[in-house]
């Protein structure tokens, strides 16, 4: 299966379903944030570098798009849903991480900045949606401006992915590689946040 994927001209539908698996991963990991999406797209991206720089391309078109999907579901969800019990469950996980009122405010002034840098640091993307939504921000306003922060994430994890490729000739050890950078880099970027917390 693994070579069927690493073939450029032979069996494209296998690449197809690997690329609508990674829309659906990413999508479902963004709504619930239980899958690492960022080493999905990694792992994707290192697999799609050994096919052609044509699939790497599509690793991170289909990365972004399903990013920037899930990030306006979820949006709308906070938005319109304040009075249902996901809504209240987003609600309370936002304020856990406190200064929703200062997200709102930075999000007022900086809405591309504040929301790449939400898409970026593990743990703070829902908490500038929950403040975008508590300061009733544009849906459309909110649409234009994601474009740019799902398309930061996805080339971020995507040149991870290409570290993982450099690693290794063999696609197996590429993806463990890109896999072990996307997560070492999520856990290195968490830890940074919780000390400057202290």
């Amino acid at each position: 299966m693994l070579t069927d994927l690493l073939n450029p001209t032979a069996h494209a539908d296998n690449w197809l379903w690997a690329l609508c698996v990674l829309l659906a991963a990413v999508v479902l990991g963004a709504l619930l944030p239980v899958l690492p999406t960022g080493a999905v797209v990694s792992a994707m991206a290192a697999l799609g570098h050994h096919r052609s720089w044509v699939s790497l391309g599509e690793v991170v078109v289909v990365g972004a798009a399903a990013a920037y999907v899930a990030d306006v579901v979820l949006y709308t969800l906070l938005l319109r849903g304040a009075h249902t019990r996901l809504g209240r469950r987003l609600q309370r996980r936002a304020e856990a991480h406190g200064h929703l009122d200062e997200l709102g405010e930075r999000l007022s002034r900086h809405d591309v900045g504040t929301l790449v840098t939400s898409r970026l640091l593990p743990g703070a993307r829902i908490p500038v949606l929950a403040a975008a939504a508590a300061t009733e921000y544009p849906v459309v306003r909110f649409a234009v401006a994601n474009v740019v922060p799902a398309v930061c994430w996805a080339l971020a994890y995507a040149l991870l992915g290409l570290a993982g490729r450099g690693v290794s000739d063999r696609p197996w050890v590429s993806v463990v590689a890109a896999v072990a950078f996307g997560l070492a880099a999520s856990g290195v970027v968490s830890l940074v946040r919780r000390l400057r917390a202290r």
